[in-house]
């Protein structure tokens, strides 16, 4: 939990407020948009301090987001703006298995290329199980690059072929000079839970 923790800091990576601060908004948006969901229950998985929870569930006061992340350090800091929107739940737990199969959307941004492959597949799994049939799951990879230390490239065909082993069938891929404009090696899919 080290890194997460350390990008937890005021200084850290995922700080609201900073760098991410002019591709928020283009990113909520997006997930927004692709989700097409004005109520109901939304999950982010691996919120962080909660930069896009906040702003989707400020989209709608007829949703209820829940932001998960398994750092001890990212979620004492999301709970401070917790209280700033009162349709968001923070919690920190490592895998949503657990949670009744009752969402209606969720998204995982900025962290399937820190993960390893066994664990990118294990939560694609347990997000399409949790999620109602007919809701949509949007999440966002990096697809070039070295492989390193919590950096973990995928190609586009991975990526496909993980979401059908899952169960979400035909997704659809954006390259992210659509979405938020921020880098050529990003890749967003949305994918839909058969219904």
């Amino acid at each position: 939990m080290t890194f997460w923790d350390d990008n937890a800091t005021p200084a850290g990576v995922f700080n609201v407020g900073d760098m991410y601060d002019e591709y928020t908004a283009r990113q909520a948006d997006f997930i927004i948009e692709q989700l097409d969901v004005d109520s109901g229950t939304m999950l982010d998985l691996g919120c962080g301090i909660g930069r896009l929870t906040l702003p989707v569930a400020r989209s709608s006061p007829s949703l209820l987001v829940i932001g998960t992340d398994p750092s001890p350090a990212m979620h004492l800091e999301a709970k401070t703006v917790e209280g700033t929107a009162a349709n968001v739940i923070f919690f920190m737990v490592d895998r949503v298995d657990t949670m009744q199969p009752a969402l209606d959307g969720a998204w995982c941004v900025l962290t399937f290329q820190h993960l390893p492959d066994h664990t990118v597949k294990r939560h694609l799994a347990d997000m399409c199980e949790i999620l109602k049939p007919g809701a949509r799951l949007v999440t966002q990879w990096v697809t070039e690059g070295e492989e390193a230390p919590m950096s973990y490239p995928r190609t586009h065909t991975e990526i496909r072929d993980w979401h059908f082993d899952v169960g979400f069938p035909w997704p659809t891929m954006f390259f992210d000079a659509a979405v938020t404009r921020y880098s050529d090696e990003w890749l967003w899919v949305t994918a839909e839970k058969p219904a």
